[in-house]
C-alpha cells in the first residue's frame, strides 16, 4: 500500500482523517494508472528521454527526463477546447524554449517570470529578475499555494504545485525553503515520501517504453 504522511490536526475527526487518506491514495494510484495505460511514444536525444502521452479528452502531455539522474526537466500539456481546438504547449515544469515568439518578450521585459525547475527531492521555482535582497521577501502558505510578497509591495505571486493538487495533498509551511542570488529568487518545497515513491514507480514504467528513432516522433517536437 502507498504510505501517506499526514497530521491528524488537518482533520476534524478520525473518520474524516481516514476518508481523506484513502482519497489521496486513490488519486495517486489513479494518476499512475492513467500514465501507465496511456498511449506513449518515447525518444532519446543525447542524455534526455522524451515521452509523449496521448491522454483522454484529446489531451496530450510531454515530459523530458535526465537519463543520468532520473530528474523531470519538462512537463507540458496541449489541451483541447470544447470545440476540439488544441492549445499551444502549456508548461507545468520547465520554461518555453528560446525559439518561441513569446521569448522576445521574456528577454526584453523587466517583469519577473516564474518557472518550475524541480530536483529529485524538491519542487522548485526560479523567479527572475528580482533584484531586492532576501530580507525584502515574505513567503507564506495560503489556500494550498506558496505566496510570495515583498516588503516594498512591488511583487506578488501565487505558486501552485499541480502535483500536490492532483492528489489533494496539503502544503505545509515548514517544508518551504527559499534563497536569493544573482537577481533570482529560488523557492523549493520538499516532496513528501509518498510522492517520491510514486515518481520512482512512474519513471520505472517509462523506462520500459522502447524508444523510437528521433525523426519518427512528431508528437514530441518542441513547438
Amino acid at each position: 500500500s502507498r504510505g501517506i504522511n499526514a497530521e491528524y490536526g488537518e482533520f476534524q475527526t478520525f473518520q474524516h482523517y481516514f476518508i481523506q487518506i484513502n482519497l489521496r491514495v486513490s488519486l495517486m494510484d489513479a494518476w499512475k494508472d492513467k500514465l501507465v495505460k496511456a498511449r506513449k511514444t518515447a525518444m532519446v536525444q543525447g542524455s534526455i528521454r522524451k515521452v509523449h502521452y496521448e491522454l483522454g479528452d484529446n489531451h496530450e502531455m510531454a515530459e523530458d527526463y535526465d537519463m543520468k539522474t532520473g530528474e523531470l526537466l519538462v512537463r507540458k500539456w496541449k489541451k483541447s477546447s470544447a470545440i476540439g481546438k488544441k492549445s499551444e504547449w502549456e508548461y507545468e515544469v520547465g520554461a518555453p524554449p528560446i525559439s518561441q515568439k513569446s521569448d522576445l518578450l521574456w528577454e526584453s521585459s523587466n517583469t519577473p517570470k516564474a518557472f518550475r525547475q524541480d530536483s529529485k527531492t524538491h519542487f522548485s521555482w526560479r523567479i527572475q529578475p528580482l533584484p531586492w535582497p532576501m530580507s525584502n521577501y515574505k513567503i507564506s502558505v495560503e489556500d494550498n499555494s506558496i505566496v510570495v510578497r515583498t516588503e516594498n509591495k512591488k511583487y506578488f505571486k501565487k505558486l501552485r504545485i499541480e502535483d500536490m493538487d492532483r492528489y489533494k495533498l496539503p502544503l505545509l509551511s515548514r517544508h518551504v525553503n527559499c534563497a536569493h542570488a544573482n537577481n533570482t529568487l529560488m523557492i523549493s518545497y520538499e516532496k513528501p515520501p509518498n510522492v517520491l515513491q510514486l515518481e520512482q514507480e512512474v519513471y520505472s514504467e517509462l523506462c520500459k517504453v522502447k524508444p523510437i528513432q528521433e525523426g519518427e516522433m512528431e508528437g514530441c517536437k518542441q513547438q
